[in-house]
């Protein structure tokens, strides 16, 4: 619960692979700070992130080595006999369950990890955001089992298989809005704290594969950038921008980076401490007559 006149703040993780590990290192600067989250909306790999906190974690240490243990379990088993199916789809037919890397050892640790939690379980709010495969449009899951919502939000498509909600086809919310900060204005938050990762460019455009991987992160770079600034000039609530700069590429398996992202995190978090701490001076009645 918010104590009156405290801002509600929500704390915001956008899509990013391995990338939103480094949501633990602006979780270190908060905690060090004082600084209660109130709500968590997260997506793709910040969901996993995000259930942690939700669910009353302290020792980030262990948070961080579940989280690594998740994504060697994520990203470990390829299957060939998908890729086989891939490349030969008008003659073998096409499953929209389709996913490159074989999903049962995830869903089962998934199921051993989070043992039948509900969002009513959890001590601090938490919004999943995933993307409907069918209509392309936003998901957002509150309330029921957490498998089923981190599941569905983490399923990037091609890599791995959709998942099924209400009937549902899901995939990564990241594909259709990757730092969803609207879904914590629509929630009241006063202050978000949006956690969001650009798409590094490829140093040489020397191959296919680098053309698709360049265009993808031109187009998911311009789609974040948009919406962020969408979202800042509706003002319904003050919006901190707190991007990593990891100064480097950082692929899924790139397990070996993660204290350099978790430490880019905090640092991140850090320079925008200064302005943070200026906000929660406000009462939060101030901060809902100015962004009105």
């Amino acid at each position: 619960m918010t104590s009156p006149g405290r801002p509600r703040i929500a704390m915001v993780l956008g899509a990013g692979g391995l990338r939103c590990v480094s949501a633990f290192g602006a979780l270190s600067v908060l905690r060090r700070e004082g600084i209660e989250i109130d709500m968590i909306v997260a997506c793709s790999g910040g969901a996993a992130v995000g259930y942690w906190i939700a669910a009353g974690g302290t020792d980030i240490p262990e948070g961080i080595a579940r989280y690594t243990v998740g994504m060697e379990r994520s990203f470990g088993a390829f299957s060939y006999r998908q890729a086989v199916r891939a490349v030969f789809a008008r003659w073998l037919g096409h499953d929209p369950r389709f996913g490159l890397m074989k999903d049962r050892s995830f869903n089962a640790y998934m199921a051993a990890s989070l043992k039948g939690v509900r969002f009513e379980d959890l001590k601090i709010p938490l919004h999943c955001v995933a993307a409907d495969l069918h209509l392309g449009e936003q998901v957002v899951l509150s309330r029921g089992p957490v498998l089923d919502a981190m599941r569905a939000s983490m399923a990037i498509p091609l890599l791995l298989p959709p998942w099924e909600v209400e009937g549902r086809l899901l995939v990564d919310g990241g594909i259709c809005n990757p730092l969803p900060v609207d879904v914590a204005m629509r929630e009241g938050a006063d202050i978000i704290l949006a956690m969001g990762f650009e798409d590094p460019l490829q140093p040489a455009i020397d191959s296919g594969v680098a053309l698709v991987r360049q265009v993808l992160a031109v187009s998911a770079n311009h789609l974040m950038r948009a919406q962020f600034a969408f979202h800042s000039m509706a003002h319904h609530a003050e919006v901190i921008a707190v991007i990593p700069d990891f100064g480097q590429q950082v692929g899924l398996r790139d397990l070996h980076l993660i204290p350099h992202l978790v430490r880019q995190g905090e640092l991140a978090t850090e320079r925008e401490m200064p302005y943070l701490r200026k906000l929660l001076a406000a009462p939060a009645q101030a901060l809902t007559e100015a962004s009105t």
